[in-house]
């Protein structure tokens, strides 16, 4: 077991930086020479250039205004009158303010307008906008010279759906923002998209000044470990755009990327949790990080989450899950248990024939083989129970990382399972029962135990950073893991002996 806590480690970050799924860029298309002349007016103009942010000399001359702030079901909002912006919006079930510290660092914030002309851009997000409530809409109206652009925001359960009305005569881009600032835990953050079908996450660093998408895209947006921002509806181009800031009271400087979909129609925004429950409602269930092993990691999270919504806990969830694969993979583990008491019952001859032979490997070799024969004992009984299950740990692995209904969910003395323990408990615990393990697995080397032992400690620290859902699920594996091997051990291979 040992040796698969090592590889968890490896595979997220393996699979993190070798195994990103590959960036499809594409150009905007030209528009059909059949359309006619009256046609074309009718339509509105495109974007002269990509968007331009500003930064540098424009924007820092223009502070947020006055903000207003809102009260909505599921949302705390605040709004800046100069620019129609949204400037704060905290996620009120999570607590978790989904603009950040760059934005407001930057003073680049969600659902500014970019329409290619710099000096409309300028007046549309730096200019005064009425700001009325009605209900659960959000009103923001601009109106200067003639031109008038008008931002509605309605407010559902948990997202919100953009609606936007201009006389410009032209189409634009609306600003997503940056991904929420979060410990990654080795996980995607940045753009993230589905087009044509595929859902596509991009690093930062192979991103080059800006970047476009087109095609059929269903959504898009910029993604953390847990939450997301960004929209769900018809929409026809993305543009991902790198830039350049430097962390209030740290040296250097960081590369983040923001992200703007070209406006077509009202659409779904949606600034929130990563919430199973809530995705699949609106469709934005793939916007879960399922990673190489999607075949089992989604299974395995459809089942945890099923028994989640029916028994309300994910500490329940967890030993269940845990349970049911060691029943699963019980066949495996009784075969390896008898042919490692098989080995341990023969150590003492294997120990003659490595003095015997010492100086003729060949022939040691040839006589090991001849005892494993005699005894029934095949060399890979041992590792093949660990090699089967290695993918379902994998997968498991990802299931609670990707997981934010841990973030709600406490055990005793921890307030979150996607958090460490703050005391170092589990832990602990979770170390003990691995050295008790070990205790009871047969081990035909006893010299073998001391280094064993030494693993046991390394993964304690190792674990004691871990979000407390997965040093859980190792603690009550390692438990069952004991239990099972107590069970064959004293009563099944006495009983057939």
């Amino acid at each position: 077991m040992t040796l698969v806590a090592f590889f968890l480690l490896g595979y997220e970050i393996i699979s993190y930086y070798f195994f990103r799924p590959p960036q499809q860029t594409q150009t905007a298309q030209k528009p059909q020479e059949s359309q006619s002349k009256a046609e074309a007016e009718k339509e509105p103009k495109e974007p002269s250039s990509l968007p331009q942010l500003m930064l540098g000399t424009t924007r820092e001359k223009h502070p947020s205004g006055e903000v207003l702030s809102f009260e909505f079901e599921g949302f705390s909002v605040k709004v800046s009158t100069n620019g129609g912006k949204i400037v704060s919006l905290v996620d009120t079930q999570f607590g978790f303010d989904l603009i950040t510290e760059a934005e407001k660092r930057l003073n680049v914030y969600p659902l500014e307008i970019y329409t290619g002309d710099p000096q409309i851009d300028y007046d549309l997000n730096f200019s005064p906008y009425k700001v009325e409530k009605k209900d659960n809409r959000l009103i923001l109206t601009y109106e200067k010279d003639g031109k008038k652009l008008v931002k509605e925001i309605t407010f559902k359960d948990y997202y919100m759906e953009l609606k936007v009305e201009s006389n410009l005569g032209r189409s634009f881009y609306v600003l997503v923002g940056t991904h929420p600032f979060e410990a990654s835990f080795y996980t995607h953050e940045g753009p993230v998209l589905k087009i044509n079908g595929e859902v596509i996450r991009i690093d930062k660093d192979d991103v080059e000044g800006k970047q476009s998408f087109e095609g059929f895209i269903e959504f898009a947006g910029e993604e953390s470990r847990y939450f997301f921002k960004g929209f769900k509806g018809k929409i026809e181009r993305v543009v991902i755009d790198k830039v350049r800031y430097k962390p209030e009271g740290e040296d250097g400087e960081k590369e983040i990327t923001f992200t703007y979909v070209q406006y077509k129609e009202p659409m779904i925004l949606y600034m929130g949790a990563k919430y199973y429950s809530r995705l699949r409602e609106i469709g934005l269930s793939d916007l879960l990080d399922w990673g190489m092993l999607k075949i089992i990691v989604k299974p395995l999270f459809i089942f945890m989450y099923w028994v989640y919504e029916h028994t309300g806990s994910w500490i329940v969830s967890i030993v269940i899950l845990t349970f049911l694969l060691r029943v699963v993979f019980f066949p495996l583990n009784y075969k390896s248990m008898t042919s490692m008491m098989k080995l341990q019952e023969a150590a003492p001859r294997l120990e003659k024939i490595r003095k015997k032979y010492k100086d003729d490997p060949v022939k040691m070799q040839e006589e090991m083989m001849k005892l494993y024969s005699e005894i029934g004992f095949n060399p890979m009984s041992g590792c093949l129970p660990i090699l089967v299950q290695i993918p379902v740990f994998f997968a498991l692995y990802k299931v609670l990382i990707i997981t934010v209904d841990l973030k709600l969910s406490g055990m005793l003395w921890i307030p979150s399972l996607a958090d460490k323990d703050p005391y170092y408990i589990l832990p602990v615990i979770m170390g003990l029962t691995m050295i008790l393990q070990q205790k009871v697995t047969p081990n035909p080397d006893p010299k073998q135990n001391l280094i064993m032992y030494i693993s046991a400690v390394a993964f304690t620290f190792l674990f004691a950073s871990f979000p407390s859902g997965l040093v859980l699920y190792w603690t009550v594996n390692n438990i069952l893991n004991i239990a099972q091997n107590y069970l064959i051990k004293n009563f099944m291979l006495k009983k057939k002996a």
